[in-house]
Protein backbone atom coordinates (compact mmCIF):
# COMPACT_ATOMS: atom_id res chain seq x y z
CA UNK A 1 0.00 0.00 0.00
CA UNK A 2 1.43 3.58 -0.76
CA UNK A 3 1.23 6.21 1.66
CA UNK A 4 -1.07 8.51 -0.47
CA UNK A 5 -3.74 5.14 0.07
CA UNK A 6 -2.44 4.43 3.66
CA UNK A 7 -3.70 8.46 4.44
CA UNK A 8 -6.78 8.19 2.33
CA UNK A 9 -8.11 5.04 3.89
CA UNK A 10 -7.50 6.60 7.70
CA UNK A 11 -8.68 10.09 6.28
CA UNK A 12 -11.99 8.16 4.89
CA UNK A 13 -12.80 6.16 8.62
CA UNK A 14 -13.06 9.02 10.37
CA UNK A 15 -16.71 8.80 11.33
CA UNK A 16 -18.69 12.31 10.64
CA UNK A 17 -20.04 13.30 13.57
CA UNK A 18 -21.61 16.46 13.12
CA UNK A 19 -24.89 16.89 9.86
CA UNK A 20 -23.42 20.10 9.30
CA UNK A 21 -19.85 18.75 8.50
CA UNK A 22 -21.22 15.68 6.99
CA UNK A 23 -22.81 17.49 4.40
CA UNK A 24 -19.06 19.90 3.88
CA UNK A 25 -17.37 16.75 3.10
CA UNK A 26 -20.10 14.84 0.97
CA UNK A 27 -20.17 18.27 -0.92
CA UNK A 28 -16.30 18.53 -1.77
CA UNK A 29 -16.37 15.18 -2.59
CA UNK A 30 -19.04 15.22 -5.28
CA UNK A 31 -17.25 18.57 -6.42
CA UNK A 32 -14.16 17.01 -7.20
CA UNK A 33 -14.66 13.49 -7.97
CA UNK A 34 -18.27 13.19 -8.97
CA UNK A 35 -19.85 13.79 -12.65
CA UNK A 36 -23.38 14.57 -14.09
CA UNK A 37 -25.03 12.43 -16.21
CA UNK A 38 -28.53 13.12 -18.50
CA UNK A 39 -30.32 9.76 -18.72
CA UNK A 40 -33.69 10.05 -20.34
CA UNK A 41 -33.21 13.55 -20.47
CA UNK A 42 -33.02 13.11 -16.47
CA UNK A 43 -30.53 14.17 -14.34
CA UNK A 44 -28.05 11.63 -12.90
CA UNK A 45 -25.18 11.48 -10.33
CA UNK A 46 -21.39 9.53 -11.15
CA UNK A 47 -18.37 9.08 -9.07
CA UNK A 48 -15.61 6.83 -9.21
CA UNK A 49 -13.14 5.81 -6.58
CA UNK A 50 -9.79 3.78 -6.56
CA UNK A 51 -9.94 3.07 -2.51
CA UNK A 52 -12.79 0.69 -0.90
CA UNK A 53 -13.11 2.96 2.16
CA UNK A 54 -13.70 6.17 0.13
CA UNK A 55 -16.34 4.59 -1.90
CA UNK A 56 -17.74 3.25 1.65
CA UNK A 57 -18.20 6.39 3.32
CA UNK A 58 -19.27 8.66 0.05
CA UNK A 59 -22.53 5.90 0.04
CA UNK A 60 -23.21 6.08 3.64
CA UNK A 61 -22.72 9.86 3.52
CA UNK A 62 -25.37 9.56 1.08
CA UNK A 63 -27.87 7.09 2.83
CA UNK A 64 -27.67 9.10 5.54
CA UNK A 65 -28.49 12.56 4.03
CA UNK A 66 -31.35 11.35 1.20
CA UNK A 67 -33.02 7.41 1.05
CA UNK A 68 -32.11 7.37 -2.48
CA UNK A 69 -31.31 4.89 -4.56
CA UNK A 70 -27.57 4.40 -4.46
CA UNK A 71 -25.98 1.62 -6.58
CA UNK A 72 -22.29 0.49 -6.21
CA UNK A 73 -20.14 -1.32 -8.41
CA UNK A 74 -16.89 -3.12 -8.36
CA UNK A 75 -14.77 -3.07 -11.53
CA UNK A 76 -11.36 -4.64 -12.00
CA UNK A 77 -8.50 -2.18 -13.70
CA UNK A 78 -7.52 -4.47 -17.38
CA UNK A 79 -4.45 -1.87 -17.58
CA UNK A 80 -1.49 -0.91 -15.10
CA UNK A 81 -1.43 -2.51 -11.60
CA UNK A 82 -4.99 -4.06 -12.31
CA UNK A 83 -6.46 -2.97 -8.71
CA UNK A 84 -10.19 -2.71 -8.30
CA UNK A 85 -11.79 0.43 -8.54
CA UNK A 86 -15.42 1.98 -7.49
CA UNK A 87 -18.28 3.15 -9.31
CA UNK A 88 -21.58 4.71 -7.60
CA UNK A 89 -23.88 5.63 -9.16
CA UNK A 90 -27.51 8.08 -8.38
CA UNK A 91 -30.01 6.89 -11.51
CA UNK A 92 -32.53 9.27 -11.97
CA UNK A 93 -35.16 9.60 -9.65
CA UNK A 94 -36.80 12.28 -7.34
CA UNK A 95 -34.14 13.97 -4.76
CA UNK A 96 -31.51 14.25 -6.67
CA UNK A 97 -31.63 17.70 -7.82
CA UNK A 98 -32.46 18.87 -4.48
CA UNK A 99 -28.98 16.79 -3.18
CA UNK A 100 -27.14 18.71 -6.06
CA UNK A 101 -28.72 22.11 -4.79
CA UNK A 102 -27.81 21.48 -1.04
CA UNK A 103 -23.99 20.30 -2.35
CA UNK A 104 -23.76 23.70 -4.35
CA UNK A 105 -22.73 21.91 -7.37
CA UNK A 106 -26.46 23.37 -9.37
CA UNK A 107 -29.02 26.18 -9.27
CA UNK A 108 -32.43 26.27 -9.16
CA UNK A 109 -32.45 26.81 -13.05
CA UNK A 110 -30.45 23.68 -13.08
CA UNK A 111 -27.18 25.94 -14.43
CA UNK A 112 -23.46 24.76 -12.94
CA UNK A 113 -22.03 25.95 -10.05
CA UNK A 114 -18.33 26.22 -9.99
CA UNK A 115 -18.40 27.91 -6.52
CA UNK A 116 -17.94 26.49 -3.19
CA UNK A 117 -21.14 26.92 -1.47
CA UNK A 118 -21.17 29.59 1.29
CA UNK A 119 -23.10 28.23 4.06
CA UNK A 120 -21.61 24.76 3.67
CA UNK A 121 -18.30 26.36 4.97
CA UNK A 122 -19.56 28.38 7.73
CA UNK A 123 -18.13 26.84 10.94
CA UNK A 124 -13.97 25.24 11.33
CA UNK A 125 -15.10 21.95 11.74
CA UNK A 126 -17.03 22.40 8.38
CA UNK A 127 -14.22 23.75 6.61
CA UNK A 128 -12.11 20.77 7.59
CA UNK A 129 -14.50 18.67 6.68
CA UNK A 130 -14.45 20.37 3.34
CA UNK A 131 -10.67 20.09 2.66
CA UNK A 132 -10.83 16.31 3.96
CA UNK A 133 -13.38 15.67 1.11
CA UNK A 134 -11.46 17.47 -1.24
CA UNK A 135 -8.41 15.25 -0.53
CA UNK A 136 -10.23 11.94 -0.37
CA UNK A 137 -11.74 12.65 -3.76
CA UNK A 138 -9.22 14.10 -5.59
CA UNK A 139 -6.15 14.37 -3.27
CA UNK A 140 -2.35 12.15 -3.29
CA UNK A 141 0.35 12.98 -1.29
CA UNK A 142 4.13 11.30 -1.68
CA UNK A 143 5.86 8.98 0.41
CA UNK A 144 8.14 11.51 2.49
CA UNK A 145 11.36 9.29 1.60
CA UNK A 146 11.30 10.52 -1.70
CA UNK A 147 9.91 13.91 -1.79
CA UNK A 148 7.61 16.06 0.19
CA UNK A 149 4.36 16.48 -2.36
CA UNK A 150 0.33 16.98 -1.77
CA UNK A 151 -1.67 17.48 -4.44
CA UNK A 152 -5.37 18.15 -4.79
CA UNK A 153 -6.60 17.66 -8.73
CA UNK A 154 -9.97 19.51 -9.24
CA UNK A 155 -11.91 20.19 -12.96
CA UNK A 156 -12.26 23.80 -12.93
CA UNK A 157 -9.33 26.81 -12.38
CA UNK A 158 -11.98 28.95 -10.31
CA UNK A 159 -12.92 26.24 -8.04
CA UNK A 160 -8.81 25.73 -7.67
CA UNK A 161 -8.88 29.29 -6.72
CA UNK A 162 -11.41 29.07 -4.66
CA UNK A 163 -10.55 26.16 -2.55
CA UNK A 164 -6.87 27.73 -2.46
CA UNK A 165 -8.10 30.84 -0.81
CA UNK A 166 -10.56 28.64 1.74
CA UNK A 167 -6.98 26.62 2.83
CA UNK A 168 -5.26 29.90 3.27
CA UNK A 169 -7.77 31.95 4.96
CA UNK A 170 -8.94 29.18 7.75
CA UNK A 171 -5.77 27.16 7.75
CA UNK A 172 -2.78 29.25 6.91
CA UNK A 173 -2.35 26.47 4.12
CA UNK A 174 -0.47 28.60 0.59
CA UNK A 175 -1.17 25.74 -2.27
CA UNK A 176 0.24 26.80 -5.28
CA UNK A 177 -1.91 25.90 -8.44
CA UNK A 178 -0.56 24.44 -11.70
CA UNK A 179 -2.57 23.45 -15.15
CA UNK A 180 -2.52 19.55 -16.15
CA UNK A 181 -4.40 18.89 -19.04
CA UNK A 182 -7.72 19.93 -18.56
CA UNK A 183 -7.61 19.95 -14.81
CA UNK A 184 -5.95 22.28 -12.04
CA UNK A 185 -3.79 20.85 -9.54
CA UNK A 186 -3.08 22.69 -6.04
CA UNK A 187 -0.08 21.33 -4.24
CA UNK A 188 2.44 21.56 -1.25
CA UNK A 189 6.08 20.79 -1.20
CA UNK A 190 6.44 21.88 2.24
CA UNK A 191 6.97 19.42 4.89
CA UNK A 192 5.14 21.56 7.85
CA UNK A 193 2.11 22.82 5.49
CA UNK A 194 1.73 18.91 4.37
CA UNK A 195 2.09 17.78 8.03
CA UNK A 196 -1.03 20.71 8.83
CA UNK A 197 -2.97 19.38 6.09
CA UNK A 198 -2.96 15.60 7.90
CA UNK A 199 -3.84 16.98 10.96
CA UNK A 200 -6.63 18.61 9.38
CA UNK A 201 -7.96 15.96 7.42
CA UNK A 202 -7.30 13.50 10.64
CA UNK A 203 -4.74 11.21 9.28
CA UNK A 204 -3.08 10.63 12.63
CA UNK A 205 -1.11 7.77 12.63
CA UNK A 206 -0.07 8.92 9.25
CA UNK A 207 1.21 12.17 10.59
CA UNK A 208 3.21 10.29 13.31
CA UNK A 209 4.67 8.03 10.20
CA UNK A 210 5.44 11.06 7.89
CA UNK A 211 7.43 12.79 10.91
CA UNK A 212 9.38 9.60 11.89
CA UNK A 213 10.37 9.27 8.42
CA UNK A 214 10.88 12.94 8.00
CA UNK A 215 13.24 13.22 11.34
CA UNK A 216 14.89 9.92 10.09
CA UNK A 217 15.67 11.33 6.70
CA UNK A 218 16.69 14.93 7.62
CA UNK A 219 19.10 13.17 10.50
CA UNK A 220 20.54 11.17 7.37
CA UNK A 221 20.73 14.29 5.26
CA UNK A 222 22.74 15.87 8.01
CA UNK A 223 25.28 13.29 8.44
CA UNK A 224 25.86 13.37 4.98
CA UNK A 225 25.94 16.93 4.68
CA UNK A 226 28.62 16.70 7.53
CA UNK A 227 31.05 13.67 6.17
CA UNK A 228 30.78 15.81 2.72
CA UNK A 229 32.11 18.97 4.44
CA UNK A 230 34.76 17.07 6.29
CA UNK A 231 35.78 14.84 3.06
CA UNK A 232 35.69 18.29 1.46
CA UNK A 233 38.02 19.74 4.20
CA UNK A 234 40.10 16.73 4.02
CA UNK A 235 40.82 17.11 0.37
CA UNK A 236 41.84 20.65 0.76
CA UNK A 237 44.17 20.06 3.36
CA UNK A 238 45.62 17.14 1.37
CA UNK A 239 46.09 19.05 -1.83
CA UNK A 240 47.71 22.66 0.40
CA UNK A 241 50.23 20.26 2.04
CA UNK A 242 51.55 18.16 -0.83
CA UNK A 243 52.17 21.95 -2.46
CA UNK A 244 53.40 23.27 0.69
CA UNK A 245 56.19 19.86 0.22
CA UNK A 246 56.57 20.49 -3.28
CA UNK A 247 57.71 24.03 -2.21
CA UNK A 248 59.56 22.66 0.19
CA UNK A 249 61.92 20.40 -1.25
CA UNK A 250 62.41 23.09 -4.38
CA UNK A 251 63.57 25.42 -2.04
CA UNK A 252 65.92 22.78 -0.37
CA UNK A 253 67.40 20.95 -3.69
CA UNK A 254 67.81 24.96 -5.23
CA UNK A 255 69.33 26.51 -1.81
CA UNK A 256 69.07 23.90 0.90
CA UNK A 257 66.45 24.54 4.12
CA UNK A 258 69.65 26.39 5.90
CA UNK A 259 69.01 29.41 4.08
CA UNK A 260 65.53 29.98 5.42
CA UNK A 261 65.35 32.15 8.40
CA UNK A 262 64.67 30.04 11.55
CA UNK A 263 61.18 30.03 12.25
CA UNK A 264 60.99 29.04 8.72
CA UNK A 265 63.13 26.14 8.51
CA UNK A 266 61.68 25.15 11.55
CA UNK A 267 58.04 25.31 10.30
CA UNK A 268 59.13 23.23 6.62
CA UNK A 269 61.41 20.95 8.80
CA UNK A 270 57.63 19.87 10.59
CA UNK A 271 56.04 20.16 7.31
CA UNK A 272 57.89 17.34 6.02
CA UNK A 273 57.56 14.89 8.87
CA UNK A 274 54.52 15.69 9.28
CA UNK A 275 52.70 15.57 5.83
CA UNK A 276 48.90 15.20 6.38
CA UNK A 277 48.95 17.31 9.54
CA UNK A 278 46.33 20.42 10.06
CA UNK A 279 47.78 23.83 10.95
CA UNK A 280 46.42 23.54 13.66
CA UNK A 281 48.12 20.33 14.57
CA UNK A 282 51.61 21.91 13.46
CA UNK A 283 51.09 24.64 15.42
CA UNK A 284 50.75 22.52 18.85
CA UNK A 285 53.94 21.18 17.94
CA UNK A 286 56.13 23.80 18.31
CA UNK A 287 57.40 25.44 20.89
CA UNK A 288 56.30 27.49 21.65
CA UNK A 289 53.26 26.78 20.00
CA UNK A 290 51.31 28.53 17.01
CA UNK A 291 48.38 29.64 16.09
CA UNK A 292 46.87 28.27 12.83
CA UNK A 293 47.11 31.57 11.72
CA UNK A 294 50.38 31.99 12.47
CA UNK A 295 51.50 28.22 10.81
CA UNK A 296 49.78 29.65 7.42
CA UNK A 297 51.15 32.67 7.48
CA UNK A 298 54.52 31.30 7.92
CA UNK A 299 53.75 28.38 4.99
CA UNK A 300 52.73 30.86 2.81
CA UNK A 301 56.03 32.86 2.74
CA UNK A 302 57.68 29.86 1.93
CA UNK A 303 55.09 29.06 -0.95
CA UNK A 304 55.94 32.60 -2.12
CA UNK A 305 60.00 32.13 -2.21
CA UNK A 306 59.13 28.89 -3.92
CA UNK A 307 57.55 30.67 -6.55
CA UNK A 308 60.49 33.24 -6.98
CA UNK A 309 62.91 30.83 -7.53
CA UNK A 310 61.04 29.32 -10.47
CA UNK A 311 60.33 32.54 -11.91
CA UNK A 312 64.27 32.92 -11.63
CA UNK A 313 64.80 29.21 -13.18
CA UNK A 314 62.82 29.88 -15.65
CA UNK A 315 64.06 33.16 -16.76
CA UNK A 316 67.71 31.49 -17.05
CA UNK A 317 66.63 28.96 -19.09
Amino acid sequence: MSFSDQVKNEAARIKVENKCCGWAQLAALIKVNGSLEIVRKRLALKMVSQHAAVARQTYQLLKERFNLLTKIMVRRNMYLNKDNYYIIKLPPQKGIKELLMNCGLIENDYRLNYRIKDSLVTNKCCKQAYLRGSFLGGGSVNNPESSYHLEIRVHKQDYAQQLAELAINSFGLDFGIRRKNSDSLLYLKNAEEIVKVLNIIGAHNSLLDFENTRVVKEVRNQVNRIVNCETANLNKTIEAAREQIGNIKLIEMIKGLDSLSPSLQEIAELRLENPYASFKELGELLEPTLSKSGVNHRLRRINKLADRLRDERNLSS
